[in-house]
């Protein structure tokens, strides 16, 4: 499956509203703070209007951002932390529940390992902002997102902001 065959359709019966910009612009701020060369991917997690967590991509805790990590693609992609899965943690660590709430999500679609996060931390609806190109592997990994999104009863959409 290549990059073009990804099918962007959204389950989610609300159209994005002008909260659903403002918190994925935030979002898109919020990639802005990771250190990665090459992507940089932004989380915000929301409730009632009101901002739970944060998170970006990024190396954990305690190693450091240096080059000899982030510009070895094969040692960075072992070691680097998902914006949502940060936006988890940082939940966690600040005793913020995620149930019920909605993510927003930049730059690339959900990757299944951190939708398993989302949906064991109770996420009820996902918005993202994609860019495309997506690359393959990304691509096989959001078909399985989707599933497990749809089973699991998840709204998800994308949201253009150009």
């Amino acid at each position: 499956m290549n990059a073009t065959s990804l099918s962007l359709e959204n389950t989610s019966q609300q159209s994005p509203d002008k909260w659903d910009e403002r918190f994925i612009r935030l979002a898109k701020e919020v990639a802005t703070w990771s250190k990665d060369p090459s992507r940089k991917i932004g989380c915000v997690a929301v409730k009632n209007r009101r901002v739970l967590a944060t998170g970006y991509n990024g190396l954990p805790k305690g190693i450091p951002d240096s080059p000899d990590i982030l510009d070895n693609r094969e040692l960075k992609y072992k070691l680097v932390v998902h914006g949502e899965m940060n936006c988890i943690y940082n939940a966690a660590a600040n005793g913020a529940s995620l149930e019920g709430s909605t993510v927003y999500v930049t730059t690339l679609p959900v990757c299944s390992e951190c939708a398993k996060g989302l949906i064991q931390s109770g996420v009820s609806r996902v918005v993202m902002a994609t860019e495309l190109p997506i690359p393959d592997k990304w691509v096989e990994s959001f078909e399985l997102t989707k599933t497990m999104f749809q089973q699991c009863g998840i709204d998800y959409s994308f949201i253009d902001l150009t």
